[in-house]
């Protein structure tokens, strides 16, 4: 179909009575869409037609599911008591090494994000096994694993205290898998403390961040809607 496209279009150019046009232009948009992709959840064509990508919704839909099906409680009155449960530091440790070598063994796709999913859930039930997890330590480590369970925990049991921090952490993280997440206890965080509470400096921040993925422009551009009252 994109070779379909592309030679109408130049077949439209070649004549000699004819310029560009909307017709042209609309072939040339056709032919390149299915490589926009990863870079736009939709695009406008001339006339008014619009071409959405509606599994971008669906993904994420399927990935907060899983990850929630992990709250204690079902998410309601989420947290960890007075003391650790003493594997559970452990356990968070191994869940973060897992999710590197998961993420360094096997080729990006479907089926990887789907096992570091699997894994991000796991993170989310043990993390909140943890009375007082040492959250800034974990948001500014080196160890993308670790990061990644800082993102779960605080995706569990959200802190208005760490919300800048959070920022930070997310639109510097070099793993896309684990900004995507983040970006999810960004969301959460922003609940907690309420739009008009988000301090400008965070807001900046999300609005200078520019993820590649169209997952975690989808959700960016969600969040930074929501704080601006504009959903």
């Amino acid at each position: 179909m994109s070779l379909l496209a592309l030679g109408v279009a130049v077949a439209h150019l070649v004549a000699p009575d004819l310029k560009i046009d909307n017709v042209t232009v609309a072939l040339l948009v056709i032919a390149v869409v299915p490589w926009l992709r990863e870079l736009f959840t939709s695009i406008e064509l001339p006339g008014g037609l619009r071409v959405e990508f509606r599994d971008v919704e669906q993904r994420i839909e399927a990935a907060e599911a899983m990850a929630d099906a992990a709250l204690v409680g079902g998410g309601e009155g989420v947290g960890a008591g007075d003391t650790d449960d003493p594997a559970a530091l452990a356990d968070v440790r191994r869940l973060a090494a897992e999710y590197l070598a998961v993420r360094a063994d096997m080729r990006a796709g479907s089926a990887r994000t789907q096992r570091m999913n699997g894994i991000f859930a796991r993170l989310v039930r043990a993390t909140q096994r943890l009375a007082a997890p040492d959250l800034a330590a974990w948001l500014a480590s080196p160890d993308g694993g670790l990061r990644l369970a800082a993102y779960a925990r605080l995706y569990a049991v959200p802190d208005a205290a760490a919300l800048r921090p959070l920022a930070d952490a997310v639109t510097d993280e070099p793993l896309a898998f684990g900004q995507y997440w983040g970006i999810r206890a960004l969301d959460k965080a922003v609940d907690l403390v309420g739009p008009d509470e988000v301090p400008p400096q965070v807001v900046r921040r999300l609005e200078d961040c520019r993820p590649n993925g169209a997952d975690r422009a989808h959700l960016l551009d969600r969040l930074i809607a929501k704080i601006h009252a504009l959903t």
